[in-house]
């Protein structure tokens, strides 16, 4: 495994034709938990947009490593399948699909293989248990009925604005799972 789990380098990102990041610099090395703060408009959702490949945010110079994989030209879904994930402060609410029914399709998507449900249910219970969430989250709409912000399990989550749905405690519960791979098989 490389050294940085993300590297950012030099990274110049445009959006239509303003120039929002200017040589922006980052390196997370597996286990560590980094977060951004600053003023609306100092450039923490551009630079969450960036990683992912949003197409409307234009990467005009630098490079960006995940797991010692150049991603910066990737698309969407390939970032994603490498583990990285955006959280956003108000998720779309989906109605009818349940929280258990998404993280199946997704660890499906990224695996590459189908999931026996019963495999599937043991392991999303020892991840609940591991992030000291309610059993009853999993069969809860996706989405539905959160005041905002949320908690993710992938490599790496990147939340705009996550004083608004974290508190303290539980930034500091999260910060010390979200190093530990929530999901065996990796």
């Amino acid at each position: 495994m490389a050294e940085n789990l993300l590297e950012v380098r030099n990274l110049v990102v445009n959006v239509e034709d303003k120039e929002i990041l200017h040589n922006i610099n980052l390196d997370i090395k597996p286990g560590e938990t980094h977060v951004l703060m600053g003023p609306n408009g100092a450039g923490k959702s551009t630079l969450g947009y960036a990683l992912m490949g949003n197409p409307k945010y234009t990467v005009k110079g630098g490079s960006i490593n995940f797991a010692g994989e150049d991603i910066t030209k990737l698309a969407v879904d390939k970032r994603a399948k490498a583990g990285l994930f955006l959280s956003f402060q108000n998720p779309l609410e989906v109605p009818g699909i349940s929280l258990s029914s998404f993280l199946k399709t997704a660890l499906e998507q990224q695996r590459g293989v189908r999931i026996k449900a019963w495999d599937f249910r043991k392991e999303l219970r020892q991840a609940m248990a591991l992030l000291q969430m309610d059993s009853k989250y999993a069969e809860r709409d996706l989405n539905t009925g959160f005041s905002g912000g949320g908690t993710s399990n992938g490599f790496w989550t990147f939340d705009a604005e996550p004083q608004a749905g974290y508190s303290g405690r539980n930034r500091q519960r999260f910060g010390r799972r979200c190093g530990e791979d929530c999901f065996s098989g990796h």
